[in-house]
């Protein structure tokens, strides 16, 4: 899927998706989780001019969505995914727990979302090589969006975020292979 990029707004030194999204294509497979062998840490992909057509149309809601600064994934610890997104759910997926969870910002785009009928999921990666764990939490988070209760939220998005850390995580079964010429 390939969405309209918000006007001047770049990855610039991000790379989270680089590291989080498995890749099992022809001329290059990396398993979830792991940094792309092209990828130069903090600077982006040293094959960007050939790089995969997959890389190319991919892109976080970060740079689609008008979300502040913050929300960048190498900031923010959370990469908006936009799977999903034309059935409408929205998933969050939490790469590292940061400050980012507990702001108003936060919880008031996730209350938005919500109150225009947007389901949310969450998502944690497992260990390298491993799918991630996934719930739509839309239910669990609404009595605190509801009540106006940014603690409350919080303490129902770190439960959620525990909770899923113990999920069962399955092999991707994708072994790297570096082929782009």
């Amino acid at each position: 899927m390939s969405l309209p990029l918000l006007p001047d707004r770049a990855c610039g030194a991000c790379v989270e998706c680089c590291r989080a999204i498995p890749l099992n294509l022809p001329e290059l497979a990396k398993p979830t989780g792991e940094l792309c062998a092209y990828c130069v840490e903090a600077t982006g992909c040293s094959v960007h001019a050939v790089r995969p057509q997959t890389c190319r149309i991919w892109f976080c809601l970060w740079r689609v969505v008008e979300l502040s600064d913050d929300w960048r994934p190498d900031r923010s610890g959370v990469i908006v995914r936009p799977d999903g997104i034309e059935d409408g759910v929205i998933t969050l997926y939490v790469l590292r727990r940061s400050d980012f969870l507990a702001s108003i910002d936060l919880f008031a785009t996730v209350a938005g979302w919500i109150a225009e009928g947007v389901e949310v999921a969450l998502s944690v990666p497992g260990p390298v090589g491993t799918y991630p764990a996934r719930a739509v939490v839309t239910d669990w988070l609404r009595p605190a969006v509801e009540e106006g209760d940014p603690a409350d939220f919080l303490d129902r998005l770190m439960r959620s975020l525990d909770r899923l850390d113990r999920h069962d995580f399955q092999p991707d079964g994708v072994v790297a292979r570096y082929a782009v010429v």
